[in-house]
């Protein structure tokens, strides 16, 4: 309670003590008065939320230098927590009881929520705001209807506790203290805390490619190599035989990254190519001979 209290004395530093001025900077949330009103546990007779019906209190207040949020507070008390009523219907939007002065009048209508707290914070600054000498003054269009009963006005109220016994409302004492008890309930309203981001999933690693498993299936390498042969003395050609090559090729396994497998091919490749071109060489020797 103590920091509903704090919040209601935010106010001009001329306020008279013990005045809470009509005047001043909304302190309560919009989220607060609608926070405080879901967990009252009433159902609101509204063609818009509660959420956004306080956001234009605060808003319409801050353009007229009027607080907003006790100008919400009051319009829980005129409507009966927006309850409303036969001469003020809830479709009237009229949520200060404008226009219903008894006697079964009905109140003023208006033609959406916004114009209906705009009519209430004009109505309210035409009371408690002595600069303000003419419709001019205001900082919206004209939707007050009984502004000229009060501007120009030589006798201000600027204080909620001034309120009543005539001043707006016929309560001999108790209209004012109701709405700022009102306002002191949505002031003790926790400040409702901003959701924590929801943490993202962590990307999931790019697919690796399987390793290969290494085999122990040998390389073997097949190459036919042309036997060595012998000429006759004094035309003995040597022709590289790959079978001690062969001999000495060991088992290679496939997984090997050292390369030593293709170097064996290339070797064995190559005796096979010599041995091939000598066999060609000598059978054409033989056949040049032979013609």
């Amino acid at each position: 309670m103590g920091a509903a209290l704090l919040a209601l004395s935010a106010q001009p530093a001329d306020a008279a003590p013990g005045c809470t001025t009509v005047m001043g900077r909304a302190t309560a949330t919009p989220a607060q008065m609608a926070g405080w009103f879901a967990q009252s546990g009433r159902k609101a007779k509204l063609d818009v939320t509660v959420a956004e019906l306080a956001s234009m209190f605060v808003e319409e207040g801050a353009r007229e230098g009027v607080r907003g949020d006790l100008a919400f507070a009051q319009s829980i008390v005129e409507t009966g927590y927006f309850g409303f009523s036969p001469s003020v219907p809830p479709d009237t939007h009229n949520y200060a009881g404008i226009g219903a002065t008894g006697g079964g009048i009905k109140g003023t209508a208006f033609p959406d929520a916004r114009t209906g707290v705009r009519a209430q914070v004009q109505h309210l600054r035409a009371y408690a705001d002595p600069s303000l000498r003419s419709a001019a003054d205001l900082r919206q269009p004209l939707v007050d209807p009984r502004f000229g009963f009060l501007v120009p006005n030589e006798r201000t109220v600027p204080c909620w506790e001034q309120f009543g016994n005539g001043i707006w409302a016929a309560d001999p004492t108790g209209y004012g203290p109701r709405v700022l008890a009102v306002g002191q309930r949505i002031a003790a309203f926790p400040v409702p805390k901003a959701a924590a981001p929801v943490p993202a999933e962590p990307a999931a690693p790019p697919p690796t490619e399987a390793l290969a498993a290494p085999t122990t299936e040998p390389a073997v390498a097949v190459l036919e190599v042309a036997d060595a042969t012998v000429l006759p003395r004094g035309e003995q050609q040597v022709v590289p035989d790959a079978a001690p090559v062969l001999a000495e090729l060991v088992t290679l396994p496939t997984a090997a990254s050292d390369g030593r497998a293709a170097a064996a091919a290339s070797i064995l490749t190559g005796l096979a190519l010599l041995s091939i071109c000598s066999t060609l060489w000598w059978h054409g020797r033989r056949f040049a001979r032979a013609t």
